[in-house]
């Protein structure tokens, strides 16, 4: 009797254990109580599945993160939580936030930055496309400790947010954003485009600074090697640059015709007034002005002039330049 009465014991024993497991894991996958507002999750890139089950614990969007963890491995999705900013409302089950984060429907914009933008035009074009901090972003990219962790030896990042269709969620953190415009700046200026830089004794800052002019002064694609041709004629024998590019980046916005005044603007920026190269570059060159730059044309010129559709007139001597001007002048009278 008293055996049969132990044995009864650990059954029961059991049975309540099984139950109370079988309660727990209920307990640990029915939704927490819904509320009726809906809470922001960011996931971030490089965030582990842990990192990711606290930050949902923490928002009360579910009742166990150690519990999200095991359902995600034993999904075998661990490894899929996409990035992105969630909005998930409160009183959803563990199954459905985990189906949200595998299937990304987190906000994602696809937004483009255009070649010859500066600074600020990319955080304006952040702000707008993906809601963006943009105090926060120019104050990052102006940072010069900033530029230095991610291996840029300048005192800002302006040149080397490449210019390039990015997929980035809303509200993404800057730093994240600038890591990756620069990562891809670092890969397209790869070890051509340094040991080409070391030929000409630029160093990589030098490089991008001309690049950035040959941006700003090209529209026409057929042009840029031969503008850099002319660029490193006047480098080679010590004549200023002349760029109205530099100058209306001093200006802080362009201007269809630069006068007498605006050339004489006391700036490092402004070549009319200094030799060589100015201290950075003036906005973002695409791949197509590193190349130029790196790559130019062999001219006989020094001179250009717009003519007004977009292309130049290319002079060997100051005389032929000014007589060019002077046929732009009577053209567009």
């Amino acid at each position: 009797m008293r055996l049969n009465r132990v044995v009864l014991i650990i059954i029961s024993g059991l049975v309540l254990l099984d139950a109370g497991i079988g309660f727990e894991v209920y307990r640990l996958q029915s939704p927490v109580p819904a509320t009726g507002e809906a809470k922001v999750v960011l996931v971030e890139p490089g965030m582990t599945v842990a990192q990711i089950a606290t930050r949902l614990e923490d928002a009360r969007l579910i009742r166990s993160a150690h519990w999200f963890r095991l359902l995600a491995r034993y999904r075998g999705v661990d490894g899929r939580l996409r990035v992105g900013r969630y909005r998930l409302e409160t009183g959803l089950t563990v199954d459905t936030v985990l189906n949200r984060l595998v299937s990304g429907m987190g906000r994602e914009e696809q937004v483009t930055i255009p070649e010859g933008f500066e600074l600020s035009q990319v955080a304006g074009i952040l702000r707008a496309k993906a809601g963006i901090d943009s105090v926060q972003f120019m104050a990052l990219v102006r940072d010069s400790t900033v530029a230095a962790s991610l291996g840029i030896d300048a005192p800002t990042l302006e040149g080397y947010l490449f210019p390039n269709t990015y997929n980035i969620y809303w509200q993404m953190a800057p730093e994240l954003i600038i890591r990756e415009m620069t990562a891809q700046f670092t890969q397209v200026f790869d070890e051509r485009y340094a040991q080409q830089a070391q030929r000409w004794g630029f160093t990589l800052h030098e490089a991008v600074t001309l690049a950035s002019i040959i941006e700003r002064e090209a529209q026409l694609e057929e042009e840029r090697a031969i503008i850099s041709g002319v660029f490193h004629n006047r480098l080679r024998i010590g004549q200023r640059l002349e760029s109205c590019a530099t100058i209306e980046y001093v200006l802080g916005v362009p201007k269809p015709r630069l006068f007498e005044n605006d050339l004489k603007i006391p700036s490092p920026y402004n070549t009319y007034l200094h030799e060589g190269l100015p201290p950075g570059p003036i906005c973002s060159p695409g791949r197509a002005s590193l190349e130029a730059a790196l790559f130019p044309k062999d001219v006989p010129y020094l001179y250009f002039v717009a003519r007004g559709d977009g292309g130049h007139i290319f002079s060997r001597s100051n005389d032929e330049h000014v007589t060019a001007k002077l046929r732009v002048q009577r053209k567009a009278t």
